[in-house]
């Protein structure tokens, strides 16, 4: 069995047992390595220890159950391995920022933490701001792009349509550039074989080549990616996989909306670059 094996083996007993106790016996039995090894490479290659995945990945279940159950804090603390509901609160406010009671009410505004996967790359692992918010009609201006493949299924050539339309475009963009640095870039769904890519900005007039975009608001899953040089890095996988895998959406009590337009929104600092950060807006409805 090789290390990535062996780690893969270890985060699935972790994730089998994240409602029960978690023995550092079972995980060297299952992964074939002591626990001080399985911890240190665990670390070295997620970033995370075992405690901290195990912590992260409990507080986002718990946000779930929290929001579609009618079980007590205290009833869900116990669940989630805390010995009293003072701990989990403070526990959970730390990572979500918000009470466990306020989430149950708002039914909203908290963070989630994906389950890790590993093959040569880590997938997964990316702690980013959930909300589902309610988004009015607005027009931007923009152009039009490549756009092949289902907008939703045909990730890699989406992914590809989407690089090759930035970098075909500067001076479109540049035409667009506002003092913000902002874009805008809309999806609409044509059929299942091709998608409008818009991307737009906000400024007062239209240049030459680009049109007025009508993007038709609703309810929205609004996920925050973490601010940094790069942030677009963050997506691929864990926009494409987690989210189209319906890991967080299906939890959520909403589903994907493959029908309405989506949005995202970059903002592309040139002031301080380690602040730029990448909104997107996916169309949800409730699941019945």
């Amino acid at each position: 069995m090789n290390q990535v094996d062996s780690l893969q083996k270890g985060i699935d007993y972790i994730e089998n047992n994240l409602i029960g106790e978690i023995r550092n016996e079972n995980l060297q039995f299952v992964t074939s390595m002591n626990i001080t090894q399985f911890q240190k490479t665990l670390l070295s290659i997620t970033g995370y220890t075992v405690g901290e995945y195990i912590r992260n990945r409990r507080l986002t279940l718990a946000a779930f159950e929290l929001i579609n159950s009618n079980n007590s804090v205290l009833d869900i603390a116990l669940k989630y391995g805390y010995d009293s509901s003072e701990g989990f609160s403070r526990a959970f406010r730390e990572f979500h920022n918000i009470n466990p009671g306020e989430i149950k009410k708002s039914k909203t505004n908290f963070h989630i933490f994906n389950r890790i996967t590993l093959e040569i790359k880590v997938n997964g692992g990316s702690k980013m701001a959930f909300e589902i918010v309610e988004l009015n009609n607005q027009d931007f201006i923009g152009f039009k792009t490549i756009a092949f493949g289902n907008m939703n299924k045909d990730i890699d050539t989406r992914w590809d349509n989407d690089d090759d339309a930035w970098e075909s475009s500067r001076k479109e963009q540049n035409d667009l550039m506002t003092d913000d640095h902002i874009w805008y870039e809309v999806y609409k769904k044509t059929d299942d074989s091709k998608y409008a890519h818009y991307i737009c900005s906000k400024c007062s007039s239209i240049p030459n080549g680009c049109e007025t975009v009508h993007f038709d608001g609703g309810l929205f899953a609004k996920i925050t990616t973490k601010k940094c040089k790069y942030p677009t890095e963050q997506l691929k996988d864990v926009y494409y996989q987690t989210l189209i895998d319906n890991e967080w959406l299906a939890n959520s009590g909403y589903k994907l909306d493959e029908s309405r337009n989506q949005l995202y929104i970059t903002n592309w600092t040139m002031i301080d670059k380690e602040e730029r950060y990448i909104e997107i807006y996916l169309p949800v409805s409730k699941t019945e």
